[in-house]
């Protein structure tokens, strides 16, 4: 017996199996929502691309010594930042999108998974990784571009 389906409810089912084939395996899985949503620009190893995406080795942990800092990565994560960045010397024109689609567990698991995989020489002594609910404040304050530019300058 064969099954026939209109061509919408084709596509629906097509959509709902790809979608769960490509979603995180889990807000606890920082490595998964990193290959799953950033991977792509700023390379499996957090190294960048040339002209397209900052590297994210070796460039954040003093940041976690600041206050500013720890506002600025979920930040950036929340809100995205678009324009002139300048990271390790090069200069970056582009646009990092927001990814406030993902839950703050999400969020914050892809940044202590960047934090600890691609920047634990530089991390703080006295680090501790960043929760879900320092993501949710920062959401909740919806910064600006601005915010996310000073606090990146008080966080060098």
């Amino acid at each position: 017996m064969s099954v026939t389906f209109p061509l919408r409810q084709a596509r629906l089912l097509a959509l709902a199996l790809l979608a769960a084939v490509t979603a995180p395996a889990g807000a606890a899985d920082g490595k998964a929502v990193y290959d799953a949503h950033c991977a792509a620009c700023h390379q499996p190893d957090g190294t960048g691309a040339l002209g397209l995406a900052p590297p994210l080795a070796g460039t954040l942990g003093k940041r976690m010594a600041f206050p500013e800092g720890r506002k600025y990565l979920p930040g950036i994560v929340v809100s995205g930042l678009a324009g002139r960045m300048e990271s390790k010397g090069v200069v970056y024109e582009g646009i990092m999108p927001s990814w406030q689609q993902l839950s703050d567990a999400e969020l914050a698991t892809v940044l202590n998974h960047v934090l600890t995989h691609f920047n634990a020489a530089e991390l703080p002594a006295d680090f501790k990784v960043i929760e879900a609910d320092e993501v949710a404040a920062v959401r909740v304050r919806k910064p600006t571009s601005k915010d996310l530019r000073a606090w990146r300058a008080a966080s060098h």
